[in-house]
């Protein structure tokens, strides 16, 4: 589903009647391609398709940016990674969940056990990011980000429309609600046009007034 001009809502990411949809966004940018998360795992050969039938081939995706490390949205790094040479990119606070550092709620951790999940070779943000702005947003885990890229906001889960508005994401999955509480309202205050979440579809962005 295209969103505006390089940027689409990947429909592969989308709900079926086996599970839910976990979205995830491909950006045509100076770089290539850049996916923003990956998904439940499962998914990796639709979304190859699906940038496909957009034209592109899989080497034209050259780097993905995950907010955080949960399963629904690293769910697919490793096979997208192996398929197309991409990098994938992660906070230092959250890469500590996959060196072990960081423990996972115990639902969360479960999920990895019974997939016997592999992770994918994993990269720091740099502090500079042409075009775009990584903003920490701690809460719903430890390390967090949103990324920022011309009008629209990748929320990752610091925020999710399920319910038709913008909201903070689900206190059963967050490991500290107040902490994402004041992260989705620090990024709320930045100027930009679309929410695009994890959880729901992308919503227009209404500024907050003092």
């Amino acid at each position: 589903m295209k969103i505006t001009d390089g940027i689409w809502l990947m429909d592969a990411s989308g709900a079926t009647e086996q599970m839910p949809g976990f979205h995830c966004y491909l950006i045509r940018d100076a770089e290539g391609l850049t996916m923003i998360d990956t998904s439940l795992p499962g998914r990796a050969e639709s979304l190859l398709a699906e940038i496909r039938s957009l034209g592109f081939q899989e080497k034209d995706l050259k780097r993905i940016f995950l907010t955080h490390t949960d399963m629904d949205h690293i769910g697919n790094a490793r096979e997208l990674q192996q398929a197309t040479g991409c990098l994938v990119y992660v906070s230092a606070e959250e890469k500590k969940y996959l060196t072990g550092e960081y423990s996972r709620m115990p639902g969360k951790a479960e999920m990895f056990e019974k997939a016997h999940f592999q992770a994918p070779e994993t990269t720091l943000f740099p502090e500079n990011l042409p075009g775009y702005q990584v903003i920490s947003t701690p809460g719903h885990t430890k390390g967090h980000v949103a990324v920022l890229y011309g009008d629209c906001l990748f929320a990752g889960d610091c925020m999710s429309t399920e319910s038709g508005m913008a909201e903070p994401p689900s206190p059963r999955f967050t490991e500290n609600v107040p902490l994402a509480e004041q992260s989705m309202r620090k990024v709320s205050l930045l100027d930009f046009a679309l929410w695009c979440p994890a959880h729901g579809l992308p919503k227009r962005h209404v500024e907050e007034t003092a």
